[in-house]
């Protein structure tokens, strides 16, 4: 029982160090140049979006990259910048990495959960609409 205390913790931290290893931004020596490389652990194709947020003189650019990797793909160039002109990078501000388990299910939507609400609605619509027709109907008769 003792362990499960010791273990449990140790995994949910190998997890979040796991999950920010899928992808990673990289600041070229050039200082102009920003490649995005990431790592597909599962058997499929891995649909990954990566947003590097670079830090610029006097402001922040961010970085896009949206491509599958392939399955069992290592250090997977996704995509190469460059930035225009004389501008260059300072540093990798940060990075949002989506790139979800290709054999997890899809996560539920709320369409799919709010069927019970469209009868009220439709009710209430049609409630109202007599309402209104009531009310019409008493001021012609006055």
């Amino acid at each position: 029982m003792k362990i499960w205390f010791v273990a449990a913790p140790a995994m949910i931290m190998a997890a979040q160090a796991y999950a920010a290893d899928v992808a990673t931004c990289t600041l070229g020596a050039d200082k102009k140049t920003v490649t995005v490389t990431a790592t597909n652990p599962y058997s499929q194709v891995m649909a990954c979006e990566v947003n590097c947020d670079m830090a610029l003189q006097g402001g922040i650019a961010t970085v896009v990259c949206v491509k599958p990797v392939p399955a069992g793909a290592k250090d997977f160039v996704m995509c190469a910048d460059k930035a225009d002109g004389d501008h260059t990078y300072v540093r990798v501000k940060g990075a949002t990495v989506n790139c979800p388990d290709p054999a997890a299910p899809p996560k539920a939507s709320k369409a799919s959960t709010d069927d019970d609400d469209d009868a009220k609605t439709d009710e209430m619509m049609q409630k109202m609409m007599k309402q209104g027709q009531e009310m019409l109907d008493r001021m012609k008769k006055k």
